[in-house]
């Protein structure tokens, strides 16, 4: 899931600039479950843009706004408003906002696309509707079986992937002292399942190259 969170309203103004007539688009997926796109946020920000003078022609929230095939079905119920609006405001991540751009572009409009929300980072429900904990950077080179499925590339303030460093203290992170270190962490699992051979692998720089931008992924998945 991709988590997200409010920017702030006075942000959103400033991008939206004096463009008066809005198109309010929220995301029936991640940003739902964050609770910061799904209906009652979008109802809320057509009630704040309303109240700052603005003209909202429609609003609604696709199914998942990152997918291509559900922003245009949702368009297509609303193309007269879309056509008419100024600028366009999206409530879901970076990803959604980059669909529907495209989905515009392909309609033959240009139209300015606006972010109410910050992305910040893939997350795992830790506690549903109460806490979300980013537990994979997605780095393209994943070590999880050599570390007992804890991820020190993202759990470690230093993505060290050799131990910890020399300010770890009573199983703190010394950027933190409320945060486990993430090798105390793995130590302690290894440990459980009899695997403490593994802390004394010696890793080789990872290959960072896997974690370029944009990634893609072909499917179906190319033989070998």
């Amino acid at each position: 899931m991709i988590g997200t969170q409010a920017k702030p309203f006075s942000e959103v103004v400033e991008a939206i600039r004096a463009r008066q007539k809005l198109f309010v688009v929220g995301c029936g997926g991640c940003a739902k479950v964050c609770h910061t796109g799904g209906e009652p946020e979008v109802e809320e920000m057509v009630h704040q843009l309303q109240a700052k003078g603005y003209v909202v022609l429609a609003s609604g929230v696709p199914e998942r706004t990152c997918y291509i095939q559900h922003v245009h079905a949702f368009f297509e119920q609303t193309r007269e408003a879309l056509e008419q609006s100024d600028c366009v405001v999206i409530l879901g991540c970076g990803g959604a906002v980059q669909t529907v751009r495209q989905a515009t572009e392909e309609y033959g409009m240009v139209k300015p696309i606006v972010s109410a929300l910050n992305s910040v980072g893939h997350m795992d429900t830790v506690v549903p509707d109460a806490l979300w904990v980013e537990r994979c950077s997605e780095c393209g080179d994943c070590m999880l079986n050599e570390t007992g499925g804890i991820c020190p590339v993202t759990l470690c303030a230093k993505g060290l992937i050799n131990g910890p460093c020399g300010g770890s203290r009573d199983g703190k992170c010394e950027t933190d002292p409320e945060r486990d270190c993430a090798w105390v962490l793995i130590y302690h699992r290894l440990e459980a399942l009899g695997q403490l051979h593994k802390m004394r692998r010696v890793r080789e720089p990872r290959d960072y190259s896997k974690a370029n931008r944009p990634r893609k992924i072909a499917y179906p998945p190319s033989a070998g």
